[in-house]
Parts: structure tokens; sequence; C-alpha cells
């Protein structure tokens, strides 16, 4: 489906997904558009385990700099 068998760039969810789950992130915050393949590719890695505990963790954080809390505008 993507560069492999399986919902990652090579198959398993390895160190390409990893160095990409931020690029993901900004994707969805921003809603910038892509290509097709693309959102099933970032569903997989946002519903991954180590993007949801690292998601639960950030949203836990406790300190907060309000300026950054909300998306830039361009």
């Amino acid at each position: 489906r993507f560069g492999g068998e399986g919902d990652f760039l090579f198959g398993d969810f390895g160190a390409a997904d990893i160095m990409f789950a931020p690029v993901v992130t900004r994707i969805v915050t921003y809603q910038l558009p892509v290509a097709r393949f693309a959102p099933a590719y970032m569903q997989a890695v946002l519903e991954h385990r180590f993007m949801q505990d690292w998601i639960a963790g950030a949203q836990e954080e406790e300190w907060v700099i309000a300026r950054y809390e909300q998306p830039a505008q361009g």
C-alpha cells in the first residue's frame, strides 16, 4: 500500500514513521491538503500506541506557554 506490506511507510511501524510522526500532527493541526493515500497512513500513525502515548503525555503536560497553544496564523 505504501512502501511495503502494512500500514506504514515500510510495512511495520519503524524509524521512518517515527521521524514523520511530527509532520503528521502538523498536517492535521493546519488541515493541509494531502494526496489520496495519505489519510490512511496518517490515521495508522495517529492510532499507533507510541503516538497515543506521546499525545497523551503532551496533553498532560503542566507547563503551558499560552502564545504557543494555538496554531500560528499566516
